[in-house]
């Protein structure tokens, strides 16, 4: 036998060649995330012109006060001191609209609220007897360019509206986002009713953002109502909502939070992810991974043809073959950018499967192209499922792989008779 037509010899030099096609298989890789970062770099510059991810907070009512202190002479001094007062009832009506804008050829999700806030806050009896020097009522945003409009506050019998250059910068809390708020100066007399003053509020305003909305629970206790045109959110945060509803034009949802099982609320919050789904480039980058995989099937598929068919297939021509495999993960990114994945795989793997068809033919020239063409199918169509099969992804590869060892067993037990 000559070392040419070495069977082993053969196998061994398709490994090496299957493992070749590892580079080109981490071009591709390279290329779907470059392409995942221009999609998430003019996101990002979407965002900063609409409006970044947004949390809400508040309202809160801050006063400052002189407190009169006497020291062991028994001489009078005063000193300057705040206080804050939360709200007792907090509830929110939160209305969001999403909308699709085109940066190029990339898709950006981005959302219009309308916040109605509702609730009480109970004035301390101590503030009474101080004399007030400062009184404001804060709110606040992760990104103040999100705000639409007047941003209108109804304290009591008197209403406020919060102006320009009333925002204060405050650390940022993430390096996507800065917290920041708006402060009003307000001009109310605590006059005490058994004790307590109870004063209820009702805020108003309009706010755009992307990627998420959030809430801070600042009230002892605090009820958060949305509903959305968003057809598949990521509930998120700190409390999943007491109760939702999703369906294909939308969702509603409730939550339900006390001072009791908050803890700190500059540390809480809770809201929904309304970013797209898992992206095309997500999806693409999963069907990538299990390129060795199609790679290695359609290559024992085209050993079983030569074994079976006494057929001869050279080893530049499984390069072409293995190269044109490659090439299918390119043009399911190329066309993904354009179109729904699904559609993108099928046209991708139409595309690929008739010219390997015509390769086949070219080869082999008799059925077994069909039998091997039908095998580079049921590959994409497994291939596809293992993509759909999320959670059960792994073990599905695995006996695929387990599978996929009993037939290279299969097909390598006589080597040593052959050999003799």
């Amino acid at each position: 036998m000559k070392l040419k037509d070495s069977l082993p010899l053969k196998i061994a030099l398709m490994g090496v060649l299957a493992l070749l096609m590892l580079i080109p298989l981490a071009m591709v890789q390279g290329q779907i995330r470059d392409r995942q970062m221009a999609a998430e770099s003019s996101r990002d510059e979407v965002s900063a012109s609409w409006g970044r991810a947004q949390t809400l907070t508040g309202p809160v009512l801050k006063f400052s006060y002189e407190m009169e202190l006497i020291d062991k002479d028994q001489k009078k001094t005063t000193k300057e001191a705040t206080g804050t007062v939360y709200p007792r009832k907090l509830s929110y009506e939160i209305d969001t609209q999403t909308q699709t804008l085109h940066r190029s050829i990339y898709d950006i999700m981005v959302y219009g609220a309308d916040v109605v806030v509702t609730g009480d806050f109970v004035i301390p009896a101590y503030l009474a007897k101080e004399k007030l020097t400062e009184q404001t009522v804060s709110m606040g945003l992760s990104d103040l360019r999100g705000i639409e409009g007047s941003v209108d506050i109804a304290l009591g019998e008197k209403s406020y509206s919060f102006h320009s250059g009333s925002g204060s910068k405050v650390s940022p809390y993430s390096e996507a986002e800065t917290k920041a708020s708006l402060s009003e100066p307000i001009d109310m007399d605590v006059a005490l009713m058994d004790g307590k003053t109870v004063l209820p509020f009702r805020l108003t305003y309009r706010v755009k953002g992307s990627s998420s909305l959030m809430v801070r629970p600042y009230g002892e206790t605090t009820e958060v109502k949305m509903r959305s045109n968003c057809p598949d959110p990521s509930f998120t945060g700190d409390f999943l909502p007491s109760e939702r509803e999703v369906t294909a034009d939308g969702f509603t949802a409730r939550w339900s939070v006390t001072e009791i099982n908050r803890g700190n609320p500059d540390d809480t919050s809770f809201g929904v992810n309304m970013l797209q789904g898992v992206t095309q480039y997500q999806q693409t980058t999963r069907s990538a991974k299990y390129g060795i995989l199609v790679i290695l099937l359609v290559f024992i598929a085209g050993l079983a043809v030569e074994l079976v068919g006494k057929k001869k297939i050279d080893l530049v021509q499984y390069l072409v073959i293995g190269l044109s495999l490659v090439l299918f993960y390119a043009l399911v990114l190329s066309f993904s950018e354009f179109m729904r994945f699904p559609v993108a795989y099928a046209l991708a793997a139409l595309m690929t499967i008739a010219a390997l068809f015509g390769y086949f033919r070219g080869i082999l020239r008799d059925k077994t192209a069909y039998l091997l063409t039908a095998l580079v199918t049921l590959a994409y169509v497994l291939s596809y499922i293992l993509l759909q099969m999320e959670t059960y992804a792994l073990i599905a590869g695995t006996l695929v792989l387990f599978f996929l060892l009993v037939g290279i067993m299969y097909l390598t037990r006589n080597l040593n008779q052959r050999a003799e």
